[in-house]
């Protein structure tokens, strides 16, 4: 049994056509013509409007035609217009004379209950189920069984779970080989831990009926949740063999309990199996999901070879080739799939994100701006938007972003913590953890992609936020990046030993964001330990060796960050340059004959009053030559994040000066430590590649 809607639309479809068939056959009166020429172009033409005009000249002629209002409704509630629907059946309940028509009252009721649960009244929907089931076993008891599921479905999506199991056990007293009632008892044993009570039921049920998808389907939770590995590989292979809407993410996962195994399983089925088109992509949706990207593309070559190219091929492939930090080759493979006359949202996104991660923010911007223009109330892309402004070191925009992203849709909890974050780097803490406490209301379910754990720490809550990173591992074992998030976590705790052992688990199953480690401040607490630095050389050799062995003529991570900044020229050979000190901005004095960093005492007040700066920043005391060439005495502090433009510098020390016009100033031993740079004395530019 499929989704609950597709076994409604179904089994309706089919009573319309069985209604209509045996009154046109009890009835050849000329008065049925506009109804039967309606019935012909749906089956030859599909064509639903041309029907609907036939249908309103056939109710001119005869208004208490309830075959005709029934035919309506059949195709207003496939066009999602149920009130026009509920009114069209509600009209043939009105007018229907059972005897001419051949329709049952019952059968218009069970229409009825069906288009409220359409429009997720479900109340109301049980009110016209119960009343439908009533007269069925009055009228046509034919149909008792097939209303009693849907009913029962119904109850369960209230959790109304006990009067869900009444129908069912009341469904398999009527008939002790009903499938459909087996697997609905199993369903709720699972939810109540009864899992081999479940397993029972469903072995039982398929000696009955072998090719009900919807029994693999319960039986792969079953085997899965009783450790039983390979029986729920069986299961889930099975399971979406029949449903080409099987849920594939849930066969994967049950798959990975033992991957080699499941792997063996469905590579018989590619060679052996009918579909082979279908293993081949479980087999990508597997490596993808495990991040061996250059096992998933070969599988996507071998698919292009055998089958044809495609741009769902180029669309996949490009998100691999991303996964393996080649950013440039995976905007390559996307644009080859793109309509430019009209590219889908999802092809916009992934190309803003390709951008980003290339550090090509503006024209990353430019592309957010056309997903927000076709999905202006997608609060994904306004989180977007704002991280590539942060990115750029323009906090201000990000955090008007990321507001109006909430303002939007304040359903999306990573803007809550960015902005909440952006309010800590500004001391506004009581509105940051404001921020944070949404999160902990909205982000309440355990699934990939929850932020919950972060905002926890931040309030203090340390134990329930690792409690829940590793509730996220247990569910998510073979997802590299719960084990990055596992990484972060630690490191903003402070406890770093955990936390280089945690990104060792990240790279053994498989994590090669290496673009995204440089520039995710959450890692500065181990950036610079030896150990971390080992392990994170050690996987990119790694990942070389991966992509040598495809053939790929590339190094990995080798994108460049390019940064150019407005400079202007001042005496003595020296350059204001814009930037931002732990998220304030200020005016830099950029001098290549200066080898410090010193700020201001005036502006180091400020940042500590404002908390820009704690105490913990403030480090002791250092000796340092002036102009003048005396040695003087500072205060030393530590500088989280210099930022200019993109370019991001973390923990440097400066020297608090007394006496100094600028706010900060740079020298180039300092500077040197962004990357390569120069000066652009042309087009007064400063360009920074990192």
């Amino acid at each position: 049994m499929k989704y609950l809607p597709k076994v409604i639309a179904f089994i309706v479809c089919a009573l319309v056509l069985m209604s209509f068939n045996a009154s046109t056959q009890s009835k050849k009166s000329t008065n049925d013509y506009n109804l039967q020429r309606a019935y012909e172009v749906l089956r030859e033409d599909g064509d639903e409007q041309q029907a609907l005009k036939l249908i309103s000249e056939q109710l001119k002629l005869t208004p208490n035609d309830a075959r005709a209002y029934l035919l309506r409704a059949r195709i207003l509630r496939g066009q999602e217009s149920f009130g026009d629907a509920l009114a069209a059946v509600n009209s043939a309940i009105k007018v229907n004379k059972p005897k001419a028509s051949g329709i049952k009252n019952s059968t218009l009721v069970w229409w009825k209950a069906i288009i409220y649960k359409d429009m997720s009244e479900l109340e109301q929907s049980v009110k016209y189920f119960d009343e439908a089931l009533k007269m069925a076993r009055k009228d046509n008891k034919e149909n008792v069984q097939d209303i009693s599921f849907d009913y029962a479905q119904v109850l369960y999506f209230l959790k109304r779970y006990s009067d869900a199991d009444a129908l069912y056990y009341q469904m398999l007293r009527d008939d002790e080989t009903d499938v459909s009632a087996m697997v609905g008892l199993a369903r709720t044993m699972i939810k109540n831990d009864d899992c081999e009570g479940a397993k029972q039921m469903l072995l039982k049920s398929l000696k009955y009926e072998d090719e009900y998808s919807e029994a693999y389907k319960y039986l792969m939770r079953a085997y899965s949740e009783l450790g039983e590995k390979d029986d729920a590989i069986d299961a889930a292979l099975k399971y979406i063999e029949l449903d080409e809407d099987a849920d594939s993410e849930e066969v994967v996962e049950a798959i990975l309990k033992h991957k080699s195994y499941g792997i063996a399983k469905v590579r018989e089925n590619v060679k052996h199996g009918e579909e082979p088109l279908v293993w081949r992509y479980l087999l990508t949706d597997v490596y993808e999901t495990t991040e061996e990207y250059d096992l998933a593309i070969k599988e996507y070559d071998a698919i292009e070879s055998d089958f044809g190219k495609s741009p769902q091929i180029n669309y996949y492939r490009s998100q691999c080739y991303s996964g393996l930090g080649l950013n440039a080759l995976a905007l390559s493979e996307l644009e080859k799939c793109m309509d430019d006359d009209d590219p889908s949202a999802k092809f916009i996104d992934k190309k803003a994100y390709y951008l980003r991660e290339l550090g090509e923010y503006d024209d990353a911007i430019e592309v957010i701006d056309e997903l927000i223009d076709m999905v202006p109330t997608l609060g994904y892309a306004y989180y977007q938007k704002g991280l590539n402004y942060e990115m750029k070191g323009d906090l201000d925009s990000a955090y008007d972003w990321y507001s109006e992203g909430i303002d939007i849709d304040d359903d999306y909890p990573y803007l809550y913590l960015m902005r909440g974050e952006i309010l800590l780097k500004r001391g506004e803490t009581d509105k940051a953890m404001s921020d944070f406490e949404e999160i902990v209301k909205r982000d309440t379910t355990l699934e990939s992609g929850s932020c919950r754990h972060y905002a926890l720490h931040f309030l203090g809550k340390d134990d329930e936020a690792m409690a829940w990173m590793d509730s996220l591992i247990v569910k998510y074992e073979n997802e590299p990046g719960q084990y990055y998030d596992k990484t972060c976590l630690l490191s903003m705790m402070g406890k770093l030993d955990e936390s280089v052992k945690a990104m060792g688990q990240a790279f053994e199953h498989g994590y090669a964001r290496f673009v995204h480690m440089d520039n995710d401040d959450d890692l500065d607490l181990i950036r610079d330990r030896e150990d971390f630095r080992t392990m994170v050389a050690e996987a990119k050799a790694k990942l070389q060796k991966k992509i040598e062995k495809m053939g790929l003529d590339v190094e990995p991570q080798t994108e460049d960050l390019i940064v150019e900044v407005p400079i202007v020229r001042r005496n003595g050979g020296t350059f204001d340059v814009e930037c931002q000190v732990n998220g304030l901005p200020l005016s830099m004095i950029f001098d290549t004959g200066a080898s410090d960093v010193t700020i201001s005492k005036v502006e180091a007040d400020f940042m500590l009053k404002n908390k820009y700066l704690s105490q913990s920043d403030i480090k002791g005391k250092q000796y340092y030559q002036i102009a003048n060439g005396d040695i003087s005495e500072g205060t030393v502090i530590n500088l989280k994040e210099v930022r200019i433009g993109g370019a991001v510098l973390k923990n440097v020390n400066a020297s608090v000066v007394k006496n100094q016009k600028a706010p900060l100033l740079l020298g180039e031993s300092v500077l040197s430590k962004f990357g390569t740079f120069t000066v652009d004395n042309i087009n007064s530019k400063l360009i920074i590649k990192q």
